[in-house]
């Protein structure tokens, strides 16, 4: 009973409310440094081809598991990145957020999201809210 206690008591200060990640989340990671390096988890990619790269590996995500990364994280590393980059880089994420929804729709559905119905829409932002979102720091 002891041990039970304890353990909801640690969910409950660990919970989604306290911002820790927890080891199942999958995040996308997109790191960028003042002279323009970009990142992803582990990959360098060059910035013109973030959302290719964004795309590919949403959509390869789904295509594997059923599923997606919970969410995407743009973090500027170092000291001063010019608010120019970040704009690029926050510009590339959602471009390939929409190319992977286009995939994901076509994939499932035979149809791009803007032709499916609302119910099918919703599913889809239910099912895949990475490709939704707009928050990425």
């Amino acid at each position: 009973m002891e041990f039970l206690l304890l353990l909801l008591t640690t969910l409950y200060h660990t919970g989604p409310q306290s911002g820790v990640n927890y080891p199942g989340n999958k995040i996308l990671l997109v790191t960028v440094t003042e002279t323009g390096i970009v990142t992803v988890n582990r990959d360098t990619v060059d910035a013109d081809h973030l959302a290719p790269y964004i795309q590919e590996r949403l959509f390869k995500s789904y295509l594997g598991t059923g599923q997606m990364h919970d969410a995407i994280t743009l973090k500027p590393a170092g000291g001063n990145v010019p608010e120019m980059v970040i704009t690029v880089i926050i510009k590339e994420i959602k471009e390939g957020q929409k190319k992977a929804l286009t995939e994901v729709s076509l994939q499932k559905y035979r149809k791009t999201f803007d032709g499916l119905d609302k119910r099918k829409q919703d599913r889809l932002k239910k099912l895949f809210p990475v490709l939704f979102q707009s928050d990425f720091m």
